[in-house]
C-alpha cells in the first residue's frame, strides 16, 4: 500500500516536471528558429554581412562559364 502511494506520487511529481520542461523545451526551439531566421535575414543584406561574415574576403571571384560551350 505504502509502496503505491509513493508510486503514485512519483508519477505526479514527473509529469509535473515534465510538462513544464516541455513547454520551456518548446519556448527554447520557437525563440532559437526566430534567432536563425533573423540571423539569415541580416546576412542577407551585403553591408551588413561584410561586417559579420569573414568568410566572403576568402571567397575570391565566381567563374563565368556561360560561354565556354
Amino acid at each position: 500500500m505504502q509502496k503505491d502511494h509513493e508510486a503514485e506520487e512519483y508519477t505526479e511529481l514527473f509529469l509535473t516536471f515534465s510538462s513544464g520542461m516541455e513547454a520551456f523545451l518548446k519556448k527554447a526551439v520557437i525563440v532559437a528558429l526566430a534567432g536563425l531566421c533573423a540571423c539569415q535575414i541580416i546576412l542577407r543584406v551585403p553591408a551588413i554581412r561584410a561586417y559579420i561574415a569573414s568568410a566572403d574576403r576568402y571567397e575570391g571571384v565566381a567563374l563565368d562559364r556561360s560561354g565556354e560551350r
